[in-house]
């Protein structure tokens, strides 16, 4: 697993270990100062020189930026560099990253693609993956894009490089050499197992399944070549990737970081077709199979209005250390939804990571401050509590953040509440 004592102290690293240092809790590492910990994922609308949409991503404690090689505000002057350098004056302890990919990308003939570079190098050394019938597969053609053949099986380029070590130098030169601002490299789709169902890896002429421990081996290992290459380029970065399980032998400790997406919220929604308890392990587990600062996003979908979607998602996420991460689907990546919530100041929690009920099935985390309750439950319960504590003040739903004491309260199913205590 990787630790910091193997890692380059250049200043940037030496301050981001200051702001993440602090204590353990049991398996999981130190968790950073001021809960609740927000994360926005921003890599879909790209007007990231608009000043309000600027002032929205300096909120967080970190936010996932989606540039596009030579990227230019609408003025043509904008650069990259001055974007990244502008939320940092606002906020100078947020972290920032940026987006990559490694297993698709656009046809080297695709006028509407930034990234035409990849297709072209991918048409040259012949590192497209196919099938058996020698033709290029996808997951999906929602996005116009085809698969990259990762694994070891393909032949190096003339100076020894295949295609997860080439991409890793490419966005280096592009985002990660030329921008020291950027905290963070996202690497999206990096999944334990092919999104393509069949095709022909190992390149014997006959399809594989994306299940055979074989295949599944020499994906992973491709993934953790580019993250190796990474590492080596810019030692002081935290990696981050969209995951699915980090807990094989190849993946686990590999990275700093996890985005775990729509959770809850979406058609796919691990809460929704496997239960709330499921989706708990695998935030858990993300927790554990990253290295420290275990930067791991707890991402939500809902209505920019729909506070108890909101909350059953936050005071899920406050049973651990990770990042809440919510996403209005009417705008998608593209905003930076924000809760009277996010700005409550529980400070550090006192209990441990929760990952049994407290009572009647209901969860519950106390911090500094104040805790948290949630129910997963199909029914209302109501608990008791000890007297101390009390409602914040709100805005946005006032018929519940309204400042009153309680020592008994009913949540709803699939709901959850901050308290805080009565001194603050």
């Amino acid at each position: 697993m990787n630790t910091y004592k193997n890692l380059i102290l250049c200043p940037i690293s030496i301050a981001l270990l200051i702001i993440f240092g602090g204590w353990e809790m049991g398996a999981h590492a130190a968790a950073p100062q001021g809960f609740p910990l927000i994360m926005a994922m921003n890599i879909g609308k790209k007007n990231y020189d608009d000043p309000e949409y600027l002032a929205a991503l300096s909120r967080p404690n970190f936010v996932i930026l989606g540039f596009y090689p030579d990227w230019r505000g609408k003025d043509g002057k904008s650069s990259i560099e001055a974007v990244v350098q502008a939320i940092k004056k606002r906020n100078p302890a947020i972290l920032i990253g940026q987006y990559t990919i490694l297993s698709e990308t656009q046809d080297s003939t695709d006028r509407t693609s930034a990234d035409t570079d990849k297709g072209k190098k991918l048409d040259r050394e012949g590192w497209w993956l196919l099938n058996a019938n020698k033709k290029r597969v996808q997951w999906t053609d929602k996005y116009n894009a085809f698969e990259a053949n990762i694994t070891q099986w393909t032949k190096p380029d003339e100076k020894g490089l295949r295609y997860p070590e080439w991409v890793a130098h490419r966005d280096y030169g592009i985002y990660f050499r030329t921008i020291p601002g950027f905290d963070i490299w996202y690497f999206d789709n990096a999944l334990s197992k092919p999104a393509v169902k069949t095709a022909d890896w190992n390149r014997d002429g006959n399809n594989d399944a994306n299940d055979n421990s074989e295949i599944l081996r020499a994906h992973r290992s491709g993934h953790v070549a580019e993250w190796r290459k990474a590492r080596e380029l810019r030692p002081d970065i935290f990696l981050m990737g969209n995951s699915d399980d980090l807990s094989s032998p190849e993946f686990s400790g590999n990275l700093q970081g996890a985005f775990l997406e729509g959770l809850i919220g979406v058609s796919w929604s691990m809460e929704r077709w496997q239960g709330w308890e499921k989706m708990m392990s695998r935030y858990h587990s993300a927790m554990i199979h990253t290295a420290s600062p275990h930067l791991v996003g707890f991402n939500v979908w809902g209505r920019a209005d729909d506070y108890q979607q909101m909350r059953y998602g936050l005071t899920s996420c406050l049973l651990d250390n990770g990042y809440f991460s919510y996403t209005d689907p009417n705008v998608g990546y593209s905003s930076v939804p924000w809760f009277d919530e996010f700005d409550v100041h529980l400070g550090d929690p006192v209990a441990p990571v929760q990952t049994e009920p407290w009572e009647q099935g209901i969860y519950r985390r106390v911090f500094q401050h104040g805790l948290v309750l949630v129910n997963p439950g199909a029914l209302a319960r109501t608990v008791r509590l000890n007297p101390g504590y009390r409602h914040f003040d709100g805005t946005q739903v006032p018929e519940v953040n309204n400042g009153k004491p309680v020592t008994s309260i009913t949540i709803p199913s699939k709901d959850g509440i901050i308290l805080i205590r009565m001194d603050r």
